[in-house]
């Protein structure tokens, strides 16, 4: 249900806003479905992930340009090992390594700000 809502808000919200709108969807998500740290975590890093590979590849079919392959050549350097689809294969595989980590956090931090504000009774 967290992947989910996360897979379906992030998709509607990527449409309207800048790339890091991911990480208030994980940390409400996880605050409005709780799971266990772990859980919550790998949940939240795997539906940013999949998100971003899937608008990154939109955005590439999209673009109908040579943009992201110029972009890849200006952080690899011209470096030949990064020409054409490798160094569109590498940005995306740098962009999506991001995005999983802040969206993985901000789920945990979702989950943990709801752990205290409602303290368990014991």
């Amino acid at each position: 249900m967290l992947f989910l809502f996360i897979l379906v808000v992030g998709a509607v919200l990527s449409f309207i806003g800048p790339w890091w709108l991911i990480a208030p969807v994980c940390f409400v998500g996880c605050w409005w479905l709780p799971h266990r740290a772990p859980r919550a975590f790998w949940q939240s890093a795997g539906a940013g992930a999949l998100l971003w590979v899937g608008y990154g590849i939109y955005l590439l079919a999209a673009a109908g340009s040579d943009l992201t392959a110029q972009v890849a050549g200006i952080f690899t350097g011209g470096a030949s090992f990064a020409t054409g689809t490798a160094g569109v294969v590498l940005m995306l595989t740098a962009s999506v390594l991001v995005v999983a980590l802040v969206s993985g956090f901000s789920g945990l931090a979702g989950l943990r700000m709801r752990q205290f504000m409602r303290p368990r009774r014991v």
